[in-house]
C-alpha cells in the first residue's frame, strides 16, 4: 500500500496461517530501504509483495531492522545472500550482539514460552538456537537523522528489546512502530505484555512517550498494518 511518494507498506502472509506481517520500503533517488526482513524462508513472499507494488526488489541497499525478533530479522540472511551487490544492515547498538548471535536472542523467556501451546514450545526453542546470525554493518541511535528518503529521525524505543528503534519518516509523518504498539480489533494497542520479561512491559510503555513529539499522519505496525485515525491522541490513551 503506497502511503506517499517514497514509502510504502508491504502486506506480508506470515508463518502463521491467516496472519500478517508489515514490512515498509522507502527509497529516494540513491536508496532502496527495507525495514525489517520477516521469518527465514519468507524471501520469496516479501520478493513478491515488492513487485506487486511495483518495487525493484534487486534495488534495496539498505535495511533497517527495528529489533531482534525473528521474525523482523530472520529473513535477513537469505535477502542478504539473494542480493547481487553489497546491502548495508542497520541496527540499534543494544541489539546487536543478539543479532549478530554473540547474546541468545531476549525473546526465548519463560512469559513468552508460556504464551503459547505446550507442543510449539520445544519447536520455538530450537529456532530460537538455530538462526543464522548477521553481521551488523552500521549502528543507528536515538534522535540521530538518516539523511535518507527526505530526513528518517531514529527513536530508541527499548522495552520489547533492549534496542527496539521506531522510525519517523519526515516527508509522510509516518511512524514506523516494530513492535513498540499494535493493532486489535482495528484499535490501536500497546506492546503485548504477557510475552514480555518481567519489567520489560513497564520500559516499553515508558518509551512511548517519545513519540509524542512527532507531526504523525500515519503509524505502521508491523502486527496490523496501517493505522490513521487519530494518531496522536491514540498513543496518548495508551500511555494513560
Amino acid at each position: 500500500m503506497k502511503l506517499e511518494n517514497g514509502i510504502i507498506m508491504l502486506e506480508v502472509s506470515s508463518n502463521i496461517p491467516g496472519m500478517f506481517i508489515y514490512p515498509t520500503i522507502m527509497w529516494d533517488d540513491e536508496n532502496m530501504i527495507l525495514v525489517d526482513a520477516g521469518y527465514s524462508g519468507q524471501y520469496d513472499t516479501i520478493r513478491d509483495a515488492c513487485i506487486n507494488e511495483g518495487i525493484h526488489f534487486e534495488d534495496i541497499n539498505k535495511i533497517i531492522i527495528t529489533h531482534q525478533d525473528l521474525d523482523h530479522f530472520g529473513g535477513l540472511p537469505e535477502i542478504l545472500e539473494a542480493s547481487k551487490k553489497k546491502i548495508e544492515v542497520m541496527a540499534h547498538e543494544n541489539d546487536k550482539p543478539y543479532i549478530q548471535g554473540e547474546k541468545p536472542l531476549v525473546r526465548l523467556n519463560s512469559n513468552f514460552l508460556n504464551s503459547m501451546p505446550e507442543d510449539r514450545q520445544e519447536m520455538v526453542k530450537q529456532m530460537f538456537k538455530n538462526f543464522t546470525p548477521v553481521d551488523v554493518d552500521t549502528t543507528i541511535s536515538d534522535d540521530e537523522e538518516l539523511p535518507f528518503c527526505g530526513g528518517i529521525t531514529v527513536i530508541h524505543t527499548p522495552g520489547h528489546t533492549p534496542g527496539h528503534l521506531c522510525l519517523y519518516h519526515k516527508m509522510s509523518k509516518t511512524l514506523i512502530v516494530g513492535d513498540a504498539m499494535n493493532i486489535m480489533d482495528g484499535k490501536l494497542v500497546g506492546p503485548r505484555k504477557e510475552i514480555l520479561a518481567d519489567g520489560d512491559f513497564e520500559i516499553a510503555m515508558d518509551s512511548l512517550k517519545k513519540l509524542l513529539k512527532f507531526d504523525v499522519k500515519n503509524i505502521i505496525t508491523y502486527h496490523g498494518g496501517l493505522y490513521t485515525n487519530k494518531p496522536h491522541e491514540s498513543i496518548k490513551n495508551i500511555i494513560k
